[in-house]
């Protein structure tokens, strides 16, 4: 406890220090605006349709931001602003300092009207707000506090379209409008609603349709606080007066896969017509490309990625496709699709003709990077030389090839350490030398024609194949790995990936004396980390993300894998590809490995602020190994510890279970429960802070003579999970983030019952640092 009474007595201090400091900096007569309240008088204790928080933003000003009770970016600022003439000054006023925010009852009263506007949309026409500003030596509160009072709502709400035609095509929105009566009038969700009807007519031929055609009519009743909406749709305005809305049809579909702006006026040196064709009925159609020189580019290679199709009506949905799937296409810079309406007098709809302008980048690129490496506190360096061709084929293809190689000076374990072995003394022990090619092709490539599917998700085709070798004093490793993966996204916020060919192969050559170390060794686990083994399976992997960017709202992630090896192989045990021996079975003299394996991964992200997040993270996951394998493969094992997960402990030296061998072999486990929250806040420019805790630990899924206490145990599992709690700091360059948490295990599975918690013996020397890249999650 005596490193916690310390850190306690210090901030005190810095409390204190702080709080005297910046009171005699602050002018005479002016008020620091220390925080915002919201209070909601409710009397009548009706169900409201906001929150404070949804108020929180309208407040006139924005509280001086504080850290742990301190102010010092703006004592920096008081410090410094008369010495800004100098540069280095005006550089810590600018970066680290943060100008005074002083009550502004103005201001608080613009904050007040914003959030009467806001509760009039929401219905709450007569709600009251007035402002207060508590003032106390140099801080101010204040105070908003709003009585909303009874809302209006919605008693009759109809689509009254004149239109005939359109009003049958919208008619069957009605009934899946939150516009129905008796639900509160929201200016929101009318413009909601407006947007879906353009959405929907726009995806069905009306191209000049836009939402400035819909507008709504509002019948009130003040004494009953009802009103009566209508929901009408204006004709479209042309030089012969008003005109029903058309649905316009695709005409003639031109692709330019070498525009240049400069060349526009340049006549065209070679032109091509090509038909496709499309849908279940594979109704033919054609595409025109013009090009000015080579474009050097196959115009088949369009054929599943534009949408837009002769005599089909106008999509927006299938132009938004389009353009994501020449997104796809690397070798392109700029995409740009016009329309231009074709004059049909007297016709009850109208033609569109399409232009597909495509500039092109650069083809061949080049990289050499030279990094240091981290791995769980391993230090290393690291070097790559990166060759990449974004039209390899002249498909768009993106064709990678990199060569990499590093060295890392990492900890032996137990066995790899034993004094049976030569020490050595060079700065790096292990060495790594590998080439790896991939190839993306932006189109779907299999024997399955999934025609429907391709159109609508326009997934992407992947293969991998690489090799690295891996050198240490001990022993060599050598790794071979090929995929064929297919990801595509069914919504913005869905992504799937799906690998049905996954080959990896490890061979271990083990230098003779370590060799006979290994044959001593009881504990299999150990002895599987240097075996050789194959993974042939497939994997699939779901996730979800609903960030948005562009605004700063709470959004979660989640992801879902499932991953099989094995079974395929297994189906030939009884033929000559398949070698028997004792106990296992052999593809090409390597024992294949047979499990199956399931995790999530869960994270909630809470914006408090733009720069203030409260994120929680859940890791669940277990690997069942059956068949031809009595334990799971090392690399596809759980483990705990490290920069990335439970930040207490060293990486891979966390459980199974409550196992408290001495020894410092790297633990795996079947099964991984996992949870972390992490506070991230700003302290003064680039530099951001973050509180967080973890609480887990991994089991094996059986008993092991090896791994004693490490079986999960429905019973009493939670009895075994491990927890640390620590405070770190991020290094945020926008294009870099580096991070450095210090972590301290405040609960240890492997102690005795009883015994667990290590709050009141802890240490500074207990302190676990972990260095990392990026954010942990």
């Amino acid at each position: 406890m005596k490193v916690f009474f310390r850190l306690g007595l210090f901030l005190i201090i810095v409390l204190v220090v702080q709080a005297c400091s910046t009171r005699r900096l602050v002018p005479e007569g002016k008020y620091l605006v220390n925080k915002n309240r919201i209070v909601i008088e409710n009397p009548t204790n009706q169900k409201l349709s906001f929150s404070k928080s949804d108020l929180t933003a309208f407040s006139g000003q924005r509280a001086n931001k504080q850290l742990l009770g301190t102010r010092f970016p703006l004592w920096v600022h008081y410090k410094t602003i008369s010495k800004t003439d100098r540069k280095f000054w005006k550089w810590i006023n600018e970066k680290i300092g943060k100008p005074p925010i002083y009550l502004d009852n103005s201001l608080s009263q613009a904050g007040s009207d914003q959030m009467g506007r806001y509760l009039r949309n929401l219905g709450y026409f007569n709600a009251e707000i007035s402002t207060k500003a508590n003032t106390s030596r140099f801080k101010a509160e204040v105070i908003y506090t709003l009585n909303p009072r009874q809302p209006y709502t919605i008693r009759n709400f109809e689509y009254a379209i004149s239109d005939t035609s359109l009003a049958n095509r919208v008619r069957p929105l009605q009934l899946q409008s939150e516009l129905a009566p008796g639900a509160n009038y929201n200016a929101y969700k009318m413009d909601e609603e407006r947007d879906k009807i353009t959405d929907y007519l726009k995806n069905n031929g009306f191209y000049a349709f836009s939402r400035d055609y819909i507008y709504f009519e509002v019948d009130s009743n003040f004494k009953q606080q009802v009103l009566d909406v209508k929901l009408l749709i204006d004709s479209l305005q042309t030089e012969q007066g008003k005109e029903a809305h058309k649905i316009y049809l695709i005409n003639k579909v031109t692709v330019y896969p070498n525009f240049v702006p400069a060349q526009a006026g340049q006549p065209i040196t070679d032109s091509i017509k090509l038909e496709f064709k499309a849908g279940k009925d594979r109704k033919p159609y054609n595409m025109h490309f013009y090009s000015v020189g080579n474009a050097r580019i196959r115009p088949q290679t369009f054929g599943q990625i534009v949408q837009l199709h002769e005599k089909d009506p106008f999509s927006l949905k299938k132009l938004k496709q389009t353009y994501r799937g020449l997104g796809n296409f690397r070798i392109f810079a700029i995409t740009d699709i016009d329309f231009k309406t074709v004059s049909l007098p007297n016709a009850d709809t109208g033609l569109l003709d399409v232009s597909i302008k495509l500039q092109r980048a650069k083809v061949h690129a080049y990289s050499v990077e030279v990094e240091g490496t981290n791995s769980a506190g391993d230090l290393g360096l690291r070097g790559s030389l990166v060759y990449s061709n974004k039209n390899l084929f002249r498909g768009a293809e993106l064709f990678r090839l990199s060569l990499r190689g590093g060295g890392e000076a990492q900890r032996l374990t137990a066995v790899e350490g034993s004094e049976e072995l030569a020490s050595q003394s060079d700065l790096f022990n292990t060495y790594e030398f590998g080439v790896n090619a991939n190839l993306v092709i932006p189109r779907f490539l299999s024997p399955i024609k999934l025609r429907n599917f391709v159109l609508e998700y326009q997934p992407k085709t992947t293969f991998n194949l690489g090799y690295s070798s891996e050198k240490r004093s001990n022993y060599d490793r050598f790794i071979t790995e090929t995929t064929v993966s297919y990801d595509w996204m069914t919504s913005p916020t869905i992504h799937h990936i799906l690998t049905p060919f996954n080959l990896n192969s490890v061979r271990v050559k083990p230098s003779a004396a370590f060799q006979q170390i290994l044959d001593k060794e009881i504990n299999q686990r150990i002895k599987d980390q240097y075996s050789n083994h194959l993974i042939f399976g497939m994997k699939y992997s779901f996730i979800f993300n609903n960030q948005n960017i562009n605004k700063i709202k709470n959004f979660s992630y989640f992801r879902a894998n499932l991953e099989s090896s094995g079974n395929l192989l297994s189906l030939f045990n009884e033929t000559p590809l398949i070698s028997k021996q004792e106990a296992y079975a052999e593809l090409l003299g390597i024992r294949y490995a047979q499990f199956v394996r399931l995790d999530f991964d869960f994270r909630q992200y809470f914006m408090l602020t733009q720069n203030n997040q409260l994120v929680f993270r859940t890791l669940v996951g277990a690997g069942l190994p059956y068949g031809n394998s009595a334990d799971m493969p090392f690399e596809r094992s759980f483990y705990g510890g490290g920069a990335n997960g439970m930040r207490g402990w060293v990486f891979r030296e966390l459980g199974p279970g409550s196992f408290s061998g001495t020894e410092r072999v790297e633990r795996i486990g079947d099964i991984q429960l996992e949870g972390s929250f992490e506070y991230r806040f700003p302290i003064s420019g680039f530099l951001k802070g973050a509180l967080f805790a973890d609480a887990g630990n991994i089991w094996t899924i059986k008993d092991n003579s090896y791994l004693p206490e490490g079986k999960f145990d429905l019973d009493d599992f939670y009895e075994e999970l491990a927890v640390d709690a620590g405070f770190g700091f991020r290094f945020d360059f926008s294009f870099f983030i580096f991070r450095l948490d210090a972590a301290l295990p405040l609960r240890d599975p492997a102690r005795a019952r009883g015994d667990r918690w290590r709050a009141d013996v802890l240490k500074i020397r207990d302190v676990v640092w972990n260095f990392g890249i990026g954010y942990p999650f």
